[in-house]
Order: structure tokens, then C-alpha cells, then sequence
């Protein structure tokens, strides 16, 4: 399925969905219009992700006792077709040595039982990006399958590359359609 203009320049490579016991993962990689270093500062700013996460509807920064560490709380309002849930997770954000963005999930103050995700992102060229999403994750809620939990977070993580494009192009009205997906369904 293709839907390219030279407005938005997303391209889905690949999106994968399982369920292992009660775990799920996620794994996924876009290509994006835009410089490696502006999706990082994005993808490093949590009040930057909420701006281009139609999903978030808010973050709170908290203090954090470990060097390198940035510790927030967001709050989520996730929806699959009828199905919506809002949810409050408390997460620890590092960068490791090797640029990933690793973010954990602190179980005790959070609907998560368990939830790691990661973001790498890698320069293409010089206006282009290519971003790795991975996630497993235990919700401490009902999940309805993994096959529209794999729509959602393609539908989910696709806008937020082509709004963290617009906000790159200073775009104010951005059409969500404009989008390559060369995976199969």
C-alpha cells in the first residue's frame, strides 16, 4: 500500500507483534524525513514526545536519584477501534553507551506490570532517519489481541514520525494520509 507525497516522507519498513506469556512485544522501523540529531532531541524530551504523540495527553517530570536517569510520569489514552484505556506509567529514561534511548517502567506506581521500551535511531543521510521501536511490555489491563495491538501502535507510531516531520518542516496543518508502507498486511 503506498500513499507518498513529497510533504511526508515516512516509510514503514517493518512492524512485528507477539505475545509471549502474559508479555507483549513490539518491534518496529520507520524511515523518517529528518535529520537523526532533531528525531533524538525529540525522542530525548519527553515534553517534546507529548507535542507528537497525539496518544500522550500529558507528562510530569519527577526528581531522580540516579545520575544519567530522567524520571517522569505520563499519563496515555490509547484507543483500538471502540476499545480506549487511560493509563499512568512512571518511567526511568538513560541513554546507553551504544545511543539507544531505554526507557523502564517503574511497576509500583504504574498500570504496567512490566514495560521496557527502546528507541535507536540511525542517520540515513543527512535529512533522512532511520528509527527502531521496540517494546515488551505487561500490562496490568485487558489487552484485546495482539493483532490490534500490532494496528494500533503502527497506526500510533507511524503519526508520530509524520507529525515529528511537520514539526521539523514548521508545518501547521499536516495530512496523515501522506505515508509509504511497503510491509505486507
Amino acid at each position: 500500500m503506498i500513499f507518498a507525497s513529497q510533504a511526508q516522507g515516512v516509510e514503514l519498513e517493518s512492524v512485528k507483534a507477539s505475545r509471549l506469556n502474559q508479555h507483549y512485544v513490539v518491534e518496529l522501523v520507520m524511515l523518517v524525513s529528518i535529520p537523526e540529531s532533531y528525531a533524538r532531541s525529540i525522542l530525548l524530551d519527553p515534553d517534546r514526545v507529548v507535542s507528537v504523540n497525539q496518544e500522550l495527553v500529558n507528562v510530569q517530570s519527577l526528581p531522580s536519584d540516579e545520575e544519567g536517569v530522567s524520571r517522569f510520569r505520563d499519563h496515555t489514552r490509547a484507543c483500538i477501534w471502540l476499545f480506549c484505556v487511560d493509563y499512568h506509567n512512571t518511567l526511568n529514561m538513560r541513554v546507553k553507551d551504544n545511543g539507544d534511548i531505554h526507557l523502564m517502567v517503574e511497576p509500583a506506581t504504574s498500570k504496567f506490570e512490566y514495560g521496557k521500551f527502546v528507541w535507536r535511531t540511525q542517520a540515513v543521510d543527512t535529512d533522512r532517519t532511520r528509527l527502531e521501536f521496540f517494546s515488551e511490555t505487561r500490562p496490568g489491563f485487558w489487552v484485546p489481541s495482539v493483532g490490534m495491538l500490532k494496528a494500533r501502535m503502527k497506526q500510533g507510531l507511524r503519526r508520530m514520525a509524520t507529525n515529528m516531520e511537520c514539526e521539523y518542516r514548521g508545518d501547521r496543518v499536516c495530512a496523515e494520509s501522506a505515508w509509504v508502507d511497503s510491509t505486507s498486511q
